[in-house]
């Protein structure tokens, strides 16, 4: 059977093999930081100090 994959993801799949000794898939990167998280609050107050201030 010939599978069609670039021989980039073959060499990184036997690094891994030869690292971790398997080749379960790795977890996600980082996660982003959001600078809204939690915010709600403070824009709430803000709208409500200045309601003139919003989008129409």
């Amino acid at each position: 059977m010939i599978f069609s994959v670039a021989k980039s993801l073959v060499q990184k799949l036997v690094k891994q093999q030869k690292t971790d000794g398997n080749l379960e898939p790795l977890k996600p990167g980082k996660p982003r930081f959001s600078h809204l998280t939690n915010a709600d609050l403070d824009l709430k107050q803000l709208v409500s100090e200045h309601p003139d201030a919003t989008l129409e």
